[in-house]
This record gives C-alpha cells, sequence and structure tokens, in this order.
C-alpha cells in the first residue's frame, strides 16, 4: 500500500513533536511542510527559523512560506498533491480552497474539549477558569474558528499545581501517542465526524493573555484566581505586581514577576497587596483575610529570577525586619 501524502502545517515545538509522528510513520508520506517565515531574534535580530523548519532541514523534508497568500497554498496544492493536511499550531489562516483540496480534509490538533476553549490560548485559559479537566481535539479545519467537525477527543485531569508549561508537555505527549491512529480510523472510514453543538462554545482570544492581563489586582482578584494565574501565565507573559505597599524602600514601585507561589492559610489583618515575610518565607496578602499567596521563585525588575530564600538573603533582607 502506498504511503498516505500529507502536508504538514505548524511552527512551535509542540508542533514538532505531531510533525515527527507523521514523519516516522509507516503510513504517511511528508511531501512539504508549511511554516511561518524566519524571524528576527535577539538583541542582534538574527534571522532564526521556527522549530517547525528546523526539523525539516536537518530530515530533509521541503519547506515553503505561504505568508497569507492564497496562491502560495495553490502552489502547494498543486506541486504535492496532498492526500491529507495536518495541523498543529501554525499561525495563519488558512483559505477555503486549500482546505477543500485535499481528499480526506485538512486535519486540525487543537487543546481543548470542543467546542469549549475555541482560539489561541486554550491551555491558558482552562487553568485561568479553575476547570477540572480540558483534553485534545482533532478536528476537520473550516473557515469558521475552531469550527469543525471533530474526529475524536481525548480528555485529561487538570491536576492543582499544574501550569501551563506541565499540562502543556503533558497533552504534546499525549497528542503524539493518538495522532495516527486517529488518522488511520479517519482514512479507512472507521470514524464518522460529529459537527459541533455551536451553541455551547466558547472562545479564548491571545488578549487573553496579555501583559496587562497578567497584572495581579490584590483588591479585586480572589485568592484563588490569583493563585491561577501564576500558573496559567508561564512562560509568558508571567504574572505579576507593582509593589507599592512594600515595606521596604528599595522594592517601592519595582515590578516583581512571581513564576510560583502557593495558597496559604494565614490569618492576617494586612492590606490586600502588602508584601511580608514570617523571616523565613514572603507572603502577599489577600482580600482575604485568612490566606496569604506564599511566593517560592520571583523576579524583582532589574535583577534575576530567584527563590525566596535567596530573595530574603539579598534584596528582601529588610521584610525579614
Amino acid at each position: 500500500m502506498d504511503k498516505v501524502k500529507a502536508v504538514f502545517l505548524g511552527t512551535s515545538w509542540e508542533s514538532v513533536a505531531s510533525l515527527e509522528v507523521l514523519h516516522k510513520s509507516d503510513v504517511f508520506d511528508v511531501v512539504c511542510v508549511i511554516t511561518m517565515p524566519d524571524r528576527p531574534v535577539g538583541r542582534k535580530k538574527t534571522l532564526t527559523p521556527t522549530a517547525v523548519k528546523e526539523y525539516c532541514l536537518v530530515n530533509d523534508i521541503p519547506v515553503v512560506h505561504t505568508e497569507n497568500q492564497k496562491e502560495r497554498y495553490m502552489e502547494v496544492a498543486n506541486i504535492y498533491e496532498p492526500d491529507i493536511v495536518v495541523c498543529k499550531a501554525f499561525g495563519e489562516i488558512v483559505p477555503k480552497e486549500f482546505l477543500e483540496y485535499p481528499k480526506y480534509g485538512c486535519i486540525n490538533i487543537h487543546f481543548s474539549i470542543l467546542p469549549k476553549y475555541r482560539g489561541a490560548v486554550p491551555i491558558q485559559k482552562a487553568i485561568l477558569d479553575g476547570e477540572k479537566e480540558t483534553g485534545i481535539s482533532i478536528m476537520l479545519m473550516s473557515e469558521g474558528l475552531d469550527e469543525g467537525d471533530v474526529l475524536a477527543i481525548y480528555k485529561e485531569n487538570i491536576h492543582e499545581d499544574d501550569t501551563n508549561i506541565s499540562l502543556r508537555e503533558r497533552l504534546v505527549k499525549k497528542s503524539e501517542e493518538i495522532l495516527i491512529p486517529t488518522l488511520r480510523d479517519w482514512i479507512d472510514g472507521k470514524i464518522v465526524a460529529k459537527k459541533q453543538n455551536d451553541a455551547e462554545a466558547t472562545y479564548c482570544w491571545q488578549s487573553d493573555i496579555s501583559k496587562e492581563k497578567a497584572e495581579i489586582k490584590w483588591e479585586e482578584y480572589e485568592p484563588e484566581y490569583i493563585e491561577r494565574m501564576v500558573r496559567a501565565f508561564l512562560p509568558w507573559p508571567v504574572a505579576w505586581t507593582r509593589l507599592e505597599k512594600s515595606q521596604n524602600r528599595s522594592l517601592s514601585n519595582k515590578i516583581m514577576k512571581i513564576f510560583k507561589a502557593e495558597l496559604v492559610d494565614m490569618p492576617n489583618e494586612k492590606d490586600a497587596g502588602v508584601l511580608w515575610s514570617n523571616g523565613d518565607d514572603v507572603f502577599f496578602s489577600t482580600k482575604d483575610k485568612h490566606t496569604c499567596l506564599k511566593v517560592t521563585e520571583l523576579q524583582i525588575e532589574g535583577k534575576n529570577r530567584t527563590d525566596a530564600k535567596d530573595f530574603l538573603n539579598g534584596i528582601g533582607f529588610s521584610l525579614k525586619n
């Protein structure tokens, strides 16, 4: 049996995981990859390829940059004649004509239980909202945002200490395991695609995890939401606060990024947002007079990321007093 000719669309490290299982499978022949163009990176603005392109260069897979041009997509279709297109974390709007070209359709791997959390940041939004589970939806691509019919859904529990990083890594690993079996069943006619219930759809946007949204508003937000912010906003933009109520003058009005924290039962009469220490640990008081946020990894603007112990032995020393 001839291999199924596949074109892959993707950009990030998590896209590489899906591309690799396709490339190594005995079912698919990845004939071309479409990824984003090289971007300037770092202070020297060095042009750097995407993680997907780097994989392709090592494995001699043809790479194309379509740059949102419909004619470029159709050139790929006409030259490589794919039987199927597979997409993960790509970054461009794919034209209708290209979506309709392959006989087995264009398949997208989306990290939520559709129709909930259509859009760009489903993992972060699920954590922010305090969801207990999320998952992977393997779906047909359509013109609408994540509106296509669903081939398969895998569900995954969200742990109480899950961050965007840990949960994403787990979902990427699971997607590697389920992608090929799901695609084989689809091609073999063993799957009937199911329409989504648009009435149940919710959406999440890149703006939901902007730097502005990552600012902690101590007097407004519940402690539980603040703790979820810390976990959801890793590795970017990172939950942050301006130290307006610090007893340390050298910290006054400095921005602190919070990388790791937990809620603790700590009765106090301090105003919400006050940074303080009991000599061993670093805390923020919250609007709940019985709950504080214990910070274990942080970064003060202009300083390196550090743990609470080194912070108290350095710039935060006066908090011990």
